[in-house]
């Protein structure tokens, strides 16, 4: 345990004991929260089938505000029969075994329009986000500031410095981002323009690369229909002398009487591949499996979704979803996903997928349930 963390954990320790005069009272005013979840998995390469099954335990609290100031915290394990050199998305720890973490420990004050975090922590940017997709997220050692002072405007601002979780290369522990000098970020969303949110993004790692993300999203309606268009713009500048400038639009229509969603995504690569970085990344054709990355240097891909609410024909909380990810090297991926809420507690999810990507083909199926308490 690096002397970072443990100081870390004092600070979180000691704002207890500011919390109240006595443990017992500090104690008395912490929330719970938390999540249970059965995970399945299985992955198919050349008929050749293996699976996986996990458990896995969210245990979350946050002490009431005093004077503005909270502690808070959270357990994260997953526990099941992962197999040495399974290739679906990680469940488990870069053996692919067993693993416990404490993916959130932090101080967060709260004072007037700013909240200010330091320490383990989640939250969900462009390029750097929590990408729930299997049993741990993504969680990061970091000092956010969030202002909402100016109208209709929202300010992030992080120092990061570590991060772990399913997209890093070790789930099961914290590794530096950018050495000492780890990543800054800087964004701004506004949502002051009639049915239109604009957000602009910048993220520095010193003598590596810098990121630049504007997005523009306008969403209205009319009786029958909900219809909404994006755009998106990325330029990832190395300090190597490369680049990669990533272009992109999405349409989508509803039709509400019958509970059907259509979209048609594009996004186009100038230079060398892009990079999602520290999570799913934001990309509007990113799949379940193949993204904007693997598209590789001046890339296309064309992403055509279809969503159906079953409600409509009186099942609340079921949604079905089928994609089809059209690269321009003729790599492809189709997904077909379900996920249906029983209850405000209980929820159940799956997905299909079926890859090809050059010589590589794949199919990978993931199911979950989901307990919140």
């Amino acid at each position: 345990m690096n002397k970072q963390f443990l100081g870390l954990l004092f600070i979180v320790i000691m704002s207890i004991h500011i919390y109240a005069d006595t443990l017992h009272d500090a104690f008395s005013h912490i929330q719970y929260d938390g999540n249970v979840r059965l995970g399945y998995q299985s992955h198919e390469v050349e008929n050749d089938t293996d699976t996986e099954f996990a458990v896995g335990l969210k245990l979350h609290f946050e002490t009431a505000p005093y004077y503005g100031l909270q502690t808070g915290a959270a357990f994260f394990t997953s526990q099941g029969n992962g197999k040495e050199g399974f290739e679906g998305v990680p469940f488990f720890d870069a053996n692919n075994e067993n693993y416990a973490i404490l993916g959130e420990a932090y101080l967060k004050g709260i004072f007037s329009n700013t909240e200010l975090i330091l320490g383990r922590q989640s939250f969900d940017t462009p390029f750097a986000d929590s990408d729930d997709i299997g049993m741990v997220p993504n969680t990061f050692e970091a000092l956010s500031l969030v202002n909402t002072d100016l109208k209709d405007t929202t300010i992030f601002f992080s120092q990061v410095q570590r991060w772990s979780g399913v997209d890093s290369e070790a789930p099961s522990t914290f590794t530096d981002i950018n050495g000492n000098d780890g990543m800054q970020i800087l964004g701004v969303t506004y949502d002051g323009l009639r049915k239109t949110t604009l957000s602009g993004w910048f993220y520095n790692l010193s003598n590596e690369v810098k990121i630049s993300y504007l997005e523009a999203n306008y969403e209205d309606e009319t009786d029958r229909v909900t219809y909404s268009a994006a755009l998106q713009y990325a330029f990832q500048d190395y300090e190597s002398g490369e680049s990669s400038i990533v272009f992109g639009a999405a349409v989508a229509l509803e039709v509400k009487k019958v509970g059907v969603t259509t979209t048609v995504a594009y996004n186009r690569t100038n230079g060398i591949a892009a990079d999602n970085f520290f999570g799913g990344g934001p990309f509007f054709t990113n799949a379940e499996h193949n993204t904007l990355r693997e598209a590789g240097p001046d890339g296309n891909i064309i992403l055509y979704t279809l969503e159906w609410d079953a409600s409509m024909i009186g099942v609340e909380g079921l949604n079905f979803a089928a994609n089809i990810d059209m690269h321009q090297d003729d790599s492809r991926e189709y997904d077909l996903g379900m996920e249906y809420a029983y209850s405000k507690t209980v929820n159940f999810s799956a997905v299909f997928s079926d890859v090809e990507k050059n010589e590589d083909a794949f199919k990978n199926l993931r199911i979950f349930t989901n307990y919140s308490f």
